[in-house]
């Protein structure tokens, strides 16, 4: 290991990370022309632990918490990264989130679980497929669709919006390979701004935004239900950090 340790550039190895980013500033620069991609995280490095951490430690079924395989940061597009910025910006001016000792824009990491089509995450796959119905790769190519809410599962606890959960768990029931060969399972691990938050216990499926005066619906256990979800109604809201790949349960 090199003199940087936990904190070197996930890409080259040999550089200290980026203060924006898990990759020094050229491989950044370099990954950014070539995004949307996956590079993989070394399982000595800090951002990998983070990561598994996570997973595990949120894995709240009664389920034994299956093994973490690989974790893969997403590189987004300097366009799809410039949006998020810019939505986050606007939630921070009007929320002065900071202020209150949260983070920017109250921005927190939430799981999503989606169909996979292909065998991206598996071994030595890291290529973006092209099947249109393959949900992950879509998801990691061009973030994630408002106007596709619903079709999924067919409906929407609280209406036509993009739903993740501070749950691995939760989120794994929605993780789904199709068509493939695979012992392995994807979760996305996202970048959410929260904003203000409306906190529900009951259903409410007619929603299409968040209730006046808030940026997102947080669902707490209780109620209808059983673990928590968050729920942003907007596609700047949100972007894909980190793919997870692990065992199937």
């Amino acid at each position: 290991m090199n003199r940087w340790g936990k904190r070197r550039c996930i890409s080259c190895q040999a550089a200290p990370m980026s203060k924006a980013s898990v990759l020094c500033q050229p491989c950044h620069d370099i990954a950014l022309k070539m995004a949307p991609v996956i590079i993989e995280v070394p399982k000595d490095h800090e951002n990998y632990k983070s990561v598994k951490k996570q997973f595990t430690r949120s894995w709240r079924h009664d389920t034994t918490c299956p093994k973490v395989k690989r974790v893969y940061k997403i590189i987004v597009t300097e366009a799809s990264l410039n949006q998020y910025q810019v939505y986050l910006d606007s939630v921070e001016a009007r929320g002065d989130f900071l202020a209150t000792g949260k983070s920017r824009g109250n921005e927190n990491r939430r799981w999503h679980g989606t169909k996979r089509r292909c065998c991206i995450g598996d071994k030595g796959t890291t290529k973006i497929c092209t099947n249109s119905r393959c949900s992950l790769c879509r998801i990691i190519q061009n973030s994630f669709d408002i106007t596709l809410s619903k079709k999924a599962t067919g409906w929407g606890r609280f209406g036509a919006g993009i739903y993740t959960s501070s749950t691995s768990s939760k989120s794994n029931d929605y993780s789904k390979n199709r068509g493939i060969n695979s012992n392995w399972k994807a979760l996305l691990l996202n970048k959410v701004v929260v904003g203000n938050g409306k906190k529900v216990t009951k259903n409410k499926t007619s929603l299409t935004e968040p209730p006046e005066g808030y940026d997102s619906v947080v669902a707490v256990p209780g109620g209808s239900l059983n673990y928590d979800e968050l729920v942003v109604y907007k596609n700047e809201a949100i972007r894909p950090s980190y793919l997870v790949m692990y065992k199937k349960p």
